[in-house]
């Protein structure tokens, strides 16, 4: 897995398709088991963070929520731990808080990376409690109206209480000092953090899967520099002013624009075709030996 995280810091900023709406900001997610096999990163984007979450705790628990799933992996326990610190340009980096989490992530036999998830501001915490409480599982909360004196000890607590239970989820909320968030500083002290929860998960000697959900609070600057960006990208020398998204009429001009597109390369290719086979004398078929051999003597 830390090969595949390695392969980030290849790859591009990605490109949005952009609306008239707040597009949002990155918001990766990790899950990883203590069962199962395989690591996978996944690029797909998705714009929906928080209904990715819950599918991808539903799905850990063996209730069908949707195709977002770590393979192969069900469990009875459940663990999410929502930060606000990690984003994918963190994950392109070589920093020690981004080993640590490849550390945790090499340590489990199953594996799934998502960096390229993009929230648009609703809570996650929020979102998947919704979603358990709909489907009946049991559920803790942990440091989310308060900062924990003792995140291990909290967090061994809550997966107890679910000894009885045959769905039971714990969910850990970061808690980072103002002054460090946005930092590299403030991203290490919510992965140690994370190092304690995933401490309690292994103390306590069950099939787990844990779930790194991280949803960065936008600032308003980050806010009105997106917006600005995007009228820039998408306004200029279009002559019709200030677009912020692909309307129905534009989307129509784009699938016409494709389809000549597409007729236009299979009439060079049909050309090319009767050049080949009337201008150049290209055979149709090649003689085989049995024919040459049958051929006229002298």
């Amino acid at each position: 897995m830390r090969a595949a995280l390695a392969l980030l810091l290849l790859l591009p900023a990605v490109a949005l398709a952009s609306s008239g709406q707040y597009v949002g900001f990155s918001a990766p997610l990790l899950v990883w088991g203590s069962k199962g096999q395989g690591a996978r990163v996944s690029y797909e984007v998705v714009s929906n963070v928080e209904e990715v979450a819950s599918e991808l705790v539903l799905n850990a628990l063996g209730k069908e929520a949707g195709s977002h799933k770590l393979q192969g992996v069900e469990s009875s326990t459940v663990v999410m731990f929502v930060g606000n610190q990690l984003d994918a340009a963190d994950m392109r980096s070589r920093t020690e808080a981004v080993d640590a989490l490849s550390g945790l992530i090499n340590a489990a036999p199953a594996s799934l990376v998502m960096p390229y998830s993009v929230s648009k501001g609703a809570p996650i915490r929020e979102s998947v409690c919704g979603k358990l409480d709909t489907a009946g599982v049991q559920h803790e909360v942990v440091a989310c109206k308060a900062p924990s004196e003792d995140l291990k000890a909290d967090v061994a607590a809550a997966l107890a209480k679910g000894n009885g239970a045959k769905k039971h989820v714990v969910i850990v909320c970061s808690n980072v000092d103002a002054a460090l968030e946005g930092t590299n500083a403030g991203l290490a002290a919510e992965v140690e953090q994370l190092q304690q929860v995933q401490a309690a998960v292994d103390a306590a000697e069950i099939d787990s899967v844990v779930v790194y959900a991280s949803q960065p609070v936008p600032r308003a600057a980050d806010l009105a520099a997106q917006a600005g960006k995007r009228r820039s990208l998408l306004a200029t020398y279009t002559g019709f002013g200030p677009y912020t998204s692909c309307g129905t009429l534009c989307q129509t001009q784009v699938r016409w624009l494709e389809a000549m597109l597409a007729i236009l390369f299979m009439a060079l290719a049909s050309c090319a075709g009767l050049l080949c086979l009337y201008v150049l004398d290209t055979p149709t078929r090649f003689e085989s030996a049995k024919e040459v051999g049958a051929g006229p003597q002298n």
